[in-house]
């Protein structure tokens, strides 16, 4: 799988995790639920990664502004 959800601009920490697919499939052990699960994600079995970038929120404008990296706390605007 390509990075989907970028570096940070900082560090350069991937900010990619997991496969949505594997994580499904070894919770529930069911490569058909995993299917059914991942495609609610907008994944597959090829595509479709978790992200680690953590989102900030202004509750007055009512949608994410922002990105912070979980590994250094640097912090950047959304584009």
């Amino acid at each position: 799988m390509k990075n989907e959800h970028g570096h940070c601009p900082n560090c350069n920490a991937d900010l990619d995790a997991g496969s949505i697919w594997e994580h499904f499939f070894q919770e529930t052990g069911s490569e058909e639920k995993a299917d059914r699960i991942a495609k609610m994600y907008g994944a597959n079995r090829e595509r479709g990664k978790f992200g680690r970038a953590i989102g900030l929120y202004d509750r007055d404008k009512d949608c994410t502004v922002g990105w912070k990296c979980p590994d250094c706390g640097h912090a950047w605007e959304r584009t």
